[in-house]
């Protein structure tokens, strides 16, 4: 008998390392731990489904736990998604069968329909504090209620917005707290913890666990931290940390962004395509100047833009603010629709095409209206037709992306345009840094898309537009990325191509 292979993954220190024969035992072994919280209504068991639109018309079901079997955030009855404690997603305990801890919910608008209340925590860093990247000592000023005013004004007005009120966002004030002992990054997690009850980690060491790994899922609160150079941000399942610095400089975009991923489990939407295709590299997860999911700009656009352009039709579909009778389903081989703009409440938001493969489809919107100041006037698009062979990205239109949730859900599923243009001597680079639009398609322009399949798009004066598709019933895509841990998927193990927030 072949020697379990150690799989690669972060395990708290003494703990072995999971073997492929039961990667997970350790954790079905464990005793109740006095940091876990209750998890309910969260639930593992997402059931098959017995019939579907696309079992209806003798295709492959895409699998899922909404009625047009879309989206699905754990399928398979696997454990779960890599994350905090060892793991993040949907984690059955073989000993506690009726609970799970620190994992998302099984339905996927748990946190985006109704009422959503967070807590906002501010941790006052000393100025020689270890550890904070670039930190010159430099602190924001700026009391709690001025930073709750700001995200119930701004951040909490734009989701009602795109959510057409279905998602109602609020703001507390929650624990305004001066950092203690040396001041590192895991300390401010740690006392952050402790102030909301939820664990202890006085007389810990730094890099103990599991009061390195962040919050429990679930918590509803975001940390603020007033390090002038904590520019940037990160989030997961029920909590955020970002600087105030971004509420100083009114960096929408990022605030949006991270709580997109923490509390409506998007994941970043950006075409998989390495920045050198002869290479070992990674694809940029920044690259998508068409979702603030990605980046909507190539630098960042200071203000609090309520006309910024919104996420992606499947996403805000996931989030249940897209009715399932808004989506149109391709089960023909040809067929026409009449797609509306973000927003129109008149017939489809988006088309979907089958992949052949369950939980993978294309995706057909019209894009969101966009404020100037998301607009970059440069050419840096490659156009043989062009002067200098480049032209001004284009922003209106038609755009096709890939959905692929084969290899991970919620967050870990992979999400972006569609198509690029490989006449470009350098697409690989031009796709990365977010110079290629040939997924968007405008009046009177056809595309092949995979699988003998064909799109051709023609506007109409009310913004909306007709796609018509032919040549089949399946644009195949083969998946974007290669799991992590386990073959043949037989887990939910995500994509490894980027760790980062």
């Amino acid at each position: 008998m072949d020697t379990p292979t150690p799989l690669p993954t972060v395990v708290p220190p003494g703990v072995p390392r999971p073997m492929t024969a039961d990667p997970f035992a350790m954790w079905n072994g464990l005793e109740p731990q006095d940091w876990w919280t209750d998890s309910e209504p969260y639930s593992c068991l997402a059931p098959e489904k017995d019939t579907s639109p696309w079992i209806d018309a003798g295709m492959t079901d895409l699998g899922g736990s909404d009625p047009l079997s879309l989206i699905r955030f754990y399928g398979n009855g696997s454990y779960l998604r890599f994350g905090y404690m060892g793991f993040g997603g949907c984690t059955p305990m073989k000993k506690y069968p009726d609970r799970t801890y620190l994992d998302p919910p099984v339905d996927p608008t748990y946190y985006t329909l109704g009422d959503l209340d967070i807590t906002v925590d501010i941790a006052r860093v000393p100025p020689d504090a270890p550890g904070w990247y670039e930190d010159d000592g430099e602190r924001e000023i700026m009391t709690m209620a001025e930073a709750v005013n700001i995200l119930n004004t701004h951040v909490a007005a734009y989701f009602g917005k795109i959510s057409e009120g279905r998602l109602r966002m609020r703001f507390h004030a929650g624990n305004d707290f001066k950092l203690e002992g040396e001041g590192s990054p895991n300390d401010v997690h740690g006392q952050q913890m402790r102030l909301a009850g939820v664990m202890d980690c006085r007389g810990k060491a730094a890099d103990s666990y599991p009061c390195d790994l962040g919050a429990p899922g679930g918590l509803n609160r975001i940390l603020l931290t007033d390090v002038t150079a904590d520019t940037g941000g990160d989030a997961f399942n029920g909590a955020a940390r970002m600087g105030l610095v971004g509420l100083r400089e009114a960096n929408m975009e990022n605030l949006v962004h991270e709580i997109g991923h923490g509390w409506m489990m998007w994941p970043h939407s950006y075409a998989e395509v390495r920045w050198d295709e002869d290479e070992d590299n990674l694809p940029n997860p920044y690259s998508n100047v068409l979702d603030f999911m990605s980046t909507i700009s190539y630098l960042p656009v200071p203000g609090w833009h309520q006309d910024m352009p919104s996420t992606l039709a499947v996403n805000r579909y996931a989030a249940g603010w897209i009715d399932p009778e808004e989506v149109a389903l391709h089960l023909g081989d040809a067929g026409t629709y009449t797609l509306q703009p973000a927003r129109e409440r008149r017939g489809y938001q988006f088309l979907v095409i089958s992949s052949g493969r369950r939980y993978a489809f294309t995706t057909v919107e019209v894009l969101d209206g966009r404020n100037p100041a998301y607009v970059d006037g440069y050419p840096v698009v490659y156009d043989p037709s062009s002067p200098d062979e480049r032209r001004q990205f284009r922003y209106d239109g038609v755009l096709v992306s890939r959905y692929d949730q084969s290899t991970g859900t919620g967050t870990n599923a992979r999400f972006g345009p569609a198509l690029y243009d490989e006449r470009n001597p350098d697409f690989s680079s031009a796709v990365n840094r977010g110079y290629d639009d040939f997924s968007v398609m405008q009046d009177g322009e056809a595309r092949d898309i995979g699988g003998g399949v064909r799109l051709e798009v023609k506007r109409y004066e009310d913004g909306s537009y007709e796609v018509s598709v032919s040549g089949g019933r399946v644009a195949e895509f083969t998946p974007w990325c290669n799991i992590i841990w386990f073959e043949f998927g037989e887990y939910d193990g995500g994509c490894a191509l980027y760790e980062g927030g």
